[in-house]
């Protein structure tokens, strides 16, 4: 509940309804001052010439009166002072009823920010519920503070980070085998002695005597050396000398504080042996996890899936606190979420796979890196269709994860 100023409270629907009055209100009252000021169709130029308004404050007059519901008005709306400086030097071009009318909203706008703890913030966190507007705005804002927040505290951060998955059929038919390339373009540590994590991977190499058992593998097969991972032609030249950290089954190749300055481009490819059921058993499949340890300004990440597997399948994201069970929970149709589920705008593009169906605009040399690993595993020819999930200021440390879902599978239930 939200107290009101005069000691009541305001539920949480009175709460919307109090904001989409205000935004009624203000529309009418902006729009009839603007009018008077720059004709029927203002534009912020045209306002800020004809009164000496500050230009970013009239292109957010003029953007509010042009939202296209009373919730997004409000989220673009400039604070009550900004109004008021707007009524000032509207003044000897609008009527004096049509000021005082502005003066009044204003004034009634910045009573409602008075009774709602957390003012402006908290009213935009309740129409961001239900206007994709706002919510994607403060959503970015919110990121990119994240992102340079947690570049200074982990000291290092990306410019580009990407990953394509590739599902192919395994050798023996029963099972998934999975080709992930993994890129990072414009890696920097901003503090030298800051050990940076570059790739890990788990798995015992006894696990390849393991009939169906997942492994994680090189391009070529087998696991002699952790730096095979790498691809040294589609990185950063010469590499530098980077420790082996191994901790029970998890392996990571970390860039020491000795090691001088960050790869700024690096590449490297493994396979998942075994990885996937050819006939999901759930209609909801757990696909791939990944927790984004190093931040960066843009993520994208692709995957691909061979023509004969999955063939009525479509792809899904979800991101949550890193927990050991969220491949266990898959997300729910109901639109309820689990405690440790972020809530985060997303959107997958289906990519048509035309002349250059490894193209990732911005990237440099990613077509010729996935033909060269696709030459190298065999699948040069395979047929595959492809989706695409790209986010500016992801957010580290937090667990994004590829689900399947399969139409004709049976009905899991829905939670581990």
């Amino acid at each position: 509940m939200i107290r009101s100023g005069v000691g009541g409270e305001l539920s949480r629907g009175d709460l919307r309804l109090r904001i989409e009055a205000s935004g009624r209100e203000l529309r009418r009252a902006i729009t009839s001052v603007l009018e008077a000021v720059a004709g029927p169709r203002p534009r912020p130029t045209r306002v800020a010439r004809a009164i000496g308004l500050d230009k970013s404050l009239a292109s957010r007059l003029v953007r509010s009166v042009r939202a296209t519901s009373d919730l997004d008005l409000m989220h673009f709306v400039p604070s009550p002072g900004g109004l008021h400086i707007f009524a000032d030097l509207a003044r000897k071009h609008a009527d004096p009823a049509s000021i005082e009318h502005l003066r009044a909203a204003a004034d009634r706008f910045a009573e409602l920010l008075d009774v709602v703890p957390g003012g402006r913030a908290s009213i935009d966190a309740q129409i961001a519920e239900s206007s994709r507007v706002a919510l994607e705005k403060r959503e970015h804002i919110a990121k990119q503070a994240s992102f340079k927040a947690m570049s200074f505290l982990l000291g290092h951060f990306c410019d580009v980070l990407t990953t394509s998955l590739f599902l192919v059929p395994s050798a023996n038919g029963r099972r998934v085998d999975g080709i992930e390339i993994s890129r990072r373009l414009g890696l920097r540590r901003m503090r030298p002695s800051t050990p940076l994590a570059l790739l890990s991977f788990w798995g015992d190499a006894n696990d390849a005597m393991k009939e169906n058992a997942i492994a994680f593998e090189t391009v070529d097969g087998g696991r002699p050396d952790p730096m095979a991972f790498l691809l040294p032609e589609y990185s950063s030249q010469p590499m530098p000398e980077l420790d082996v950290v191994r901790d029970g089954d998890m392996t990571t190749l970390v860039l020491g504080a000795s090691a001088g300055q960050a790869p700024t481009q690096l590449t490297s490819v493994f396979r998942i042996r075994n990885g996937w059921a050819v006939k999901p058993e759930e209609r909801l499949q757990s696909l791939r996890g990944y927790v984004l340890t190093t931040p960066c300004r843009e993520v994208v990440r692709d995957v691909y899936i061979a023509e004969s597997l999955y063939t009525d399948a479509s792809p899904q994201v979800s991101f949550g606190l890193p927990a050991p069970r969220v491949a266990m929970r898959p997300p729910r149709a109901d639109g309820q979420r689990h405690f440790t589920e972020v809530d985060l705008t997303s959107s997958i593009q289906q990519l048509p796979l035309g002349p250059e169906p490894w193209d990732m605009p911005g990237v440099a040399n990613h077509s010729a890196v996935v033909r060269h690993v696709l030459e190298r595993t065999g699948h040069r020819m395979t047929r595959f269709r492809g989706w695409r999930f790209a986010m500016t200021y992801p957010l580290a440390l937090i667990e994004m994860m590829w689900w399947l879902t399969h139409p004709n599978a049976p009905e899991g239930n829905g939670r581990g």
